[in-house]
């Protein structure tokens, strides 16, 4: 079984100073618990497989229609 990442407090401030954040702000906290939140309800998308398929484009150039 494969050892699930963690992502802690430390790793949440250093990738938000990378980001650009102040990470000295009172609302990193909330930031931090909202973060772990959403982290956790993206856990079951790894349930689903999705083998076979690919990826929509998403970007679709106009086509040309004078012709």
């Amino acid at each position: 079984m494969a050892m699930e990442p963690s992502f802690d407090h430390q790793a949440f401030l250093h990738l938000a100073k990378e980001a650009g954040l102040d990470i000295h702000s009172p609302h990193m906290n909330e930031l931090f618990s909202y973060t772990q939140v959403v982290l956790t309800s993206l856990k079951s998308l790894h349930d689903y497989s999705v083998a076979g398929f690919e990826p929509d484009m998403a970007f679709s150039p106009p086509r040309d229609q004078s012709g």
